[in-house]
């Protein structure tokens, strides 16, 4: 269970630094479409949807490592003050409306990539790229996100057993 745990979080932490580095990229771009606009009087095609792309790459890409990480946005009033084998069971209980809500999200959208692909879709823009790449990442960062709710869950349960974190923290050692 620990080696399972420890790849998906691993898939989870490299999708995420893949993920990263893109919203800055697509500062960069709008800064260079401000430019060529305003400056050189010559305005992209290609911008905004560019744009919008490597932004959604990297909400779609960030999601499993923001499970990972506990960084999603909850209400904390309550939820702190419960002891750890408590919030683990209350997080197993949330488990099965994430999966359900994951996996119905997943089989929605598999023929949607496939008819796309087979289709070779394109925006209906000036510019017109591809679209079935995107939707190929839509589908791949639903299946990461489960990924990591899955790894979430175990480590839950484990909590919820034993009472033990599946991973115990790093002894610290005296230096005395």
């Amino acid at each position: 269970m620990k080696t399972l745990v420890r790849v998906i979080e691993k898939i989870s932490a490299i999708s995420g630094a893949i993920a990263a580095p893109l919203p800055f990229l697509a500062a960069f771009i709008i800064c260079y479409e401000i430019v060529m606009r305003k400056f050189l009087d010559r305005p992209t095609l290609w911008v905004s949807e560019t744009t919008a792309m490597l932004c959604g790459i990297c909400y779609l890409l960030g999601g499993a490592l923001n499970i990972k990480n506990d960084a999603h946005v909850r209400v904390d009033i309550f939820y702190s003050k419960l002891s750890q084998r408590t919030r683990a069971g209350l997080d197993c209980l949330n488990f099965c409306f994430f999966s359900v809500y994951i996996l119905f999200m997943l089989k929605v959208i598999w023929p949607y990539m496939i008819q796309s692909i087979k289709l070779d879709e394109h925006s209906y823009t000036a510019w017109n790229p591809m679209v079935w790449p995107m939707k190929i990442i839509l589908f791949a960062g639903f299946v990461l996100v489960m990924l990591q709710g899955l790894a979430k869950v175990l480590k839950d349960l484990h909590m919820l057993l034993t009472g033990r974190a599946l991973f115990e923290p790093p002894s610290k050692k005296g230096s005395g």
